[in-house]
């Protein structure tokens, strides 16, 4: 199931996007719960909270209490998988969008095959994410887990203690960090330290000698990781 919020402070265009969201997924088939908000600061609330975890935030730029692109930066800072899609006036604010990794945007007036497009790709985006895991032995069954869900890898003597983001329980594998760091499935994951491998879409903060992490975490980038992790952060970021 889908978890879809609108944040638009004209109350007709929020209702109309709501009404057209709903129309679009009852003929697609597909369940989703909807989420309005008339202002950026209860969106952003609730986000930080995380009491809801969006898959889709349909966002008006130009509102009176935050601008919406200053609001997605602010998301994007407690969420680098969710699909942001601008809802404009103009396209002004394209490029901006790069910025904040944008799904898409959609022109106001909203028609209902602009909608269709932007959705059938952030459906995708969403489809992709839930597909890459990694396969691991946990006391004595073999468990999958998403690649988006762990925060962090740890090496640990002989083991490696691999940490869940909403959770942070760890999950402890008796095997060696090389082994996951040359997983293909962990392509959004960084080798900051010969004991740690980190996850690029939890990382808040890029400072000289440590990654940040969005729960404030600091994991060490060490002296001979420090160029390799430099590289595979921007890398990582610029093709966001």
């Amino acid at each position: 199931m889908l978890i879809i919020a609108i944040c638009d402070d004209n109350a007709a265009d929020r209702i109309k996007l709501y009404e057209t969201i709903e129309s679009y997924l009852c003929k697609q088939g597909v369940s989703a719960n909807l989420f309005a908000y008339d202002n950026p600061y209860k969106l952003n609330s609730v986000i930080e909270s995380k009491t809801i975890c969006f898959d889709i935030i349909f966002l008006d730029i130009i509102m009176d209490d935050m601008n919406g692109m200053t609001c997605a930066r602010i998301i994007r800072k407690q969420d680098k998988l969710v699909n942001i899609i601008f809802l404009t006036s103009s396209t002004d604010y394209v490029y901006e969008g790069y910025e904040v990794n944008a799904t898409g945007y959609l022109v106001k007036p909203i028609q209902i095959d602009q909608l269709a497009k932007v959705m059938e790709r952030a459906i995708a985006q969403i489809e992709n994410a839930e597909k890459a895991s990694i396969c691991i032995a946990y006391r004595g069954v073999t468990q999958k887990i998403l690649t988006k869900d762990i925060l962090y890898l740890e090496s640990e003597n002989n083991k490696v203690n691999i940490v869940l983001a909403k959770t942070a329980e760890k999950i402890t594998v008796y095997t060696k960090l090389d082994e996951f760091e040359q997983t293909q499935q962990l392509n959004t994951f960084i080798r900051s330290h010969k004991s740690y491998l980190v996850n690029f879409l939890y990382i808040e903060k890029y400072e000289n000698d440590r990654f940040v992490l969005t729960d404030g975490t600091a994991i060490p980038i060490s002296r001979t990781n420090k160029e390799k992790a430099r590289d595979a952060f921007y890398k990582l970021l610029n093709s966001q």
